[in-house]
């Protein structure tokens, strides 16, 4: 049989990562936890910036962007924003949720992004 996909031998290069995870795991402390302080300051050093803040996920991440372009005064309630319509719900759900309305832009078929004929 010939394989299709031989995920093992793809996948082994990241076997450390196993054990990292295993680690952060087993110490029970892996929410705000020494090795995310770790993180955020090694990141926040590598951007350039003062500050990193880890989230669990995208939609929180997309939910304070939003948040801060709003308190920046960079955004105002009710501000249109362009989203391609192939996108996640959590683009919609982090703009919706900022009170912010998503205008939904057919892609563009080379790219899948938002088509700019179509935006404007």
């Amino acid at each position: 049989m010939i394989k299709f996909l031989d995920l093992k031998k793809i996948n082994s290069k990241y076997l450390h990562l196993n054990q990292i995870a295993s680690k952060i795991i087993d110490s029970e402390w892996y929410i705000r936890g020494k090795k995310c302080q770790i993180f955020e300051n090694e990141f926040s050093e590598y951007c350039g910036t003062n500050y990193c803040i880890g989230v669990a996920n995208g939609l929180d991440a997309l939910s304070l962007i939003f948040k801060a372009y709003i308190v920046l005064g960079k955004l105002e309630i009710g501000d249109e924003v362009l989203v391609p319509a192939n996108t996640y719900i959590a683009s919609i759900l982090a703009i919706v949720n900022n009170e912010l309305k998503p205008v939904l832009v057919e892609p563009a078929t080379n790219t899948f992004n938002i088509d700019d004929i179509k935006a404007f």
